[in-house]
Formats: structure tokens, sequence, C-alpha cells
């Protein structure tokens, strides 16, 4: 796009936008017929309009004009519309050869220029996929990357969950509209998410409902978003192939987890590694090839998000403890603690050993203390 796009032509495609009959290559087609001034297409004539456009997308034009945007939509579920042009508009993404016109933002849009991965896998991910993603993530959460998934049940629900918890960035993308959380299952993550500081997006304008077709599209997103995916179980037809293949075919880094030999959910993932996917045991494998600097767990920096968590980690800071001793020492009953402890060692911030718990890293102190 040679030049940025006026308020009055960013309405105008909004308006375009919100028919379910107009798509991304309608839009194109209308900003690269109407170089001077985009707006034009809601008073061009239909003779006009029909020497550029065939006759479908003539009559989807004329149709969709007519309507109006309804901005008290916008303003209730605080979205911020970026448009291909805009400076806030992710580098990456504009790269790509069917990038979307605009994408419909909840939540802090500066994380669309961040360093992002892409994790997706299976939605009916096995222990396996938890244990692997505990291992990951909290280093590539100090690594300060953003990461990018689906929203979607399994591992993607998963990835997102885990970067909160370890106190990263992340960014949910949809197949239907930001006002319009799917699966349902996932409204309480996709909050969690909004109140830490992620951010929620999609090409689908509000109200869009997920269709089943939305979701190869979406997944062209997730990786064009990002410098890497990385793919944790997948089946031999899974939806992660798909986005892996876009990912290569954009020329972004594939990384793919192995898996046993007869475990049906590690057919998709063994077969990438057999193609030339980067194949992944630990968060430096995908650190390292990206030439991001790596993290020791010795010097990830935690920070309590409650008055427990800041009890426990002052007490495992002198060193590792049981949980009976940990109990003790902070006035909590052996139940909340054993729960307590649970969560943390999910969310990689300690771990178990011989002689009790331990911390994953340092404490990290208040800008107030001396």
């Amino acid at each position: 796009m040679s030049k940025a796009l006026s308020q009055k032509e960013k309405e105008a495609l909004l308006l375009l936008d919100q028919s379910e009959d107009i798509g991304a290559k309608t839009l194109l087609k209308v900003i690269h017929h109407y170089k001077s001034d985009v707006s034009k297409v809601l008073t061009d004539s239909q003779k006009n309009l029909a020497k550029f456009f065939d006759s479908t997308s003539v009559e989807k034009i004329v149709q969709a004009r007519s309507g109006k945007i309804e901005n008290k939509v916008y303003t209730q579920f605080k979205i911020k519309p970026v448009f291909w042009g805009d400076k806030e508009y992710p580098k990456l993404l504009a790269e790509i050869y069917d990038p979307p016109i605009i994408l419909y933002c909840r939540g802090n849009i500066k994380l669309l220029d961040s360093i992002c991965l892409a994790i997706v896998g299976s939605r009916k991910h096995t222990y396996y996929s938890k244990s692997v993603l505990e291992s990951v993530i909290p280093l590539l959460v100090s690594a300060k990357m953003t990461i990018v998934s689906g929203l979607a049940l399994g591992v993607d629900g998963l990835a997102h969950y885990l970067t909160l918890e370890n106190s990263g960035n992340t960014i949910g993308v949809l197949g239907s509209g930001v006002d319009n959380i799917y699966p349902t299952a996932n409204h309480q993550l996709a909050a969690r998410i909004l109140e830490s500081g992620g951010l929620i997006l999609s090409e689908y304008p509000p109200g869009s409902r997920p269709y089943k077709s939305n979701f190869p599209l979406r997944n062209r997103i997730i990786a064009g978003l990002s410098v890497g995916t990385l793919i944790i179980e997948a089946r031999h037809d899974s939806g992660s192939l798909i986005t892996a293949g876009l990912a290569n075919e954009y020329g972004r880094e594939v990384f793919s987890v192995p898996g046993n030999i007869d475990n049906f959910a590690s057919e998709g993932t063994n077969t990438l590694i057999k193609q030339g996917a980067k194949m992944v045991t630990s968060a430096d494998d995908i650190l390292s090839e990206l030439n991001i600097e790596s993290i020791s767990p010795e010097n990830l920096l935690l920070e309590p998000q409650n008055k427990e968590e800041e009890l426990i980690f002052s007490l495992l800071e002198k060193g590792a403890l049981p949980v009976d001793k940990i109990a003790k020492e902070t006035s909590l009953d052996i139940v909340t603690i054993n729960s307590l402890m649970s969560v943390l060692e999910i969310s990689g911030k300690v771990e178990k050993i011989d002689t009790g718990f331990k911390l994953k890293g340092k404490l990290k102190q208040n800008k107030g203390a001396k």
C-alpha cells in the first residue's frame, strides 16, 4: 500500500467488511482500484463498478454500502480496527501474499510489534503436551517472546494459560468476531488474556459467527504474525499441520516436538521432522534457531501474583522445603498448600525435588526495594 488510509476511507472499508459476502480479496481489489480515494466505492455508479469488478462483486458492494456501522459494538467491547498500511499493522503479517485488510483488536495492540512464536497442536492433547509446554514456555516468556495461538481447546488454550501463569504476553487469534469468543468454554481464558495485557484479534468483523471455513484462514494469521511455529502433538490430518505448512510457505521457521512412533497423536509432528522441521526437545532449540538469547532457569525472574505466592516464594528463596514445612511457616492448611504447589509446579515457577519444592528462578525485587 503506497499511502495511509484516511478516516473516511477506513469507514468505507469497515462498512463493506460487515457483509458476510465480502472478503479480504474483494477489499484488496477495492483498494487497488480506488488508489486516490477508497471511499469513492460508496458513491461510484454500478456502471463504473461493472467496468472493474465482476457482476457478483458489484452486487455485493452495492448491497453492503446501503448498511451502517454499529459503533456501539466497537465501544462496548473496546474494539480497535487496525488497517493494512497503518503503522500499528504487524510487519511480518504484511509480508504474506494475502494479508487481512483489517484486524479487529481487543486489548494491547502494542503486542503486534513484538517477537511472536505460534504454538499449536491437538485439541485432544495428552499429558505429554502439557509436560512439554510446562518445560518450554517459562524460558520463551523470559526471552520476551509473545505466544500466539488460536484460543481453541487443547494445546492452544493450554499455551495461552501457561503463558499467563508465567506472566507472559499472549495473542489469541479467532475464527469469529472478537465480541463472539469461540469456543464458549474459553470465555474466562479470553477475559484473563485481556485483563493481563494480552490481545485478542480477528479478521472477521464484530458479530461474525465461527464458521468452519473461517479456521483455515485464521491459521494464516497465526503463522503470518510469528517468526516461527511450534507444533505439539498433531495427528496426520490435524489442522495444526495447515498452520505449519503456511509458516513454511511464508519462509518462517517450523518447529516440531517428537513423540512415540506408536502414538497417533504424534504422527503429524514426527512427519514434520522427517520433512525438515526443526526438532524441539527444549526451549533452547527454538531460541538458538531464532538467534534469541536464552535465559537459564536460575535467572528467571518470578513475580508473586498474590499474598500466598509471596509467602511461599519468600520461604523457598532460602532453600527447598517440603510441603508440611511450607504449611507450618505460612500458617496455611495442608490442603491449600498442596493445591497452590501443584499450580506453581504446572506454571513452571517451582520444581519438585527429593527434599521438597524449590524455586525455578529468582524472586523479582520491588522497584522501591533498597
